[in-house]
């Protein structure tokens, strides 16, 4: 299920790990699938906010995530839903995801293609689709 993002969330409740997330845009088409491994800083919790911006008052954090504007143009104007897995093997898990995305849909998500989005890898096949699509 998607969750509509809430600028005034409280940051703690989403986990600061490694997974996989989902950005989607307002009628909740795939926009963006994405994953923070061991070397994104804050996790998925700052992959997140570096999609969504961070809100007014987070000058007091003890915390910002160094590549805050490195992200594919337009998805922060068009994000409005997110969804995750926590995950330990992050990147195995978003290349799975990718593929199945690819497979049910014959293309990647729009802002996966974006010059300044982390390089797709080669994916393969799974020749069959998801059920409901």
């Amino acid at each position: 299920d998607w969750t509509a993002w809430d600028p005034g969330i409280n940051f703690k409740s989403i986990p600061g790990t490694t997974g996989v997330f989902e950005i989607a845009d307002e009628q909740r088409n795939c926009l963006y699938i994405g994953h923070a491994g061991g070397l994104a800083p804050f996790g998925i919790r700052g992959e997140l906010y570096r999609i969504f911006g961070m809100p007014a008052g987070s000058e007091t954090w003890n915390w910002a995530h160094p590549q805050q504007d490195d992200i594919p143009a337009g998805i922060r104007q068009r994000a409005r839903y997110y969804r995750y897995e926590v995950n330990a093997n992050s990147y195995s898990r978003w290349v799975e995801c990718l593929t199945r995305y690819r497979e049910d849909y014959e293309a990647l998500p729009e802002c996966n293609l974006d010059p300044a989005a982390p390089r797709v890898p080669r994916i393969g096949r799974y020749h069959w689709k998801s059920e409901g699509i």
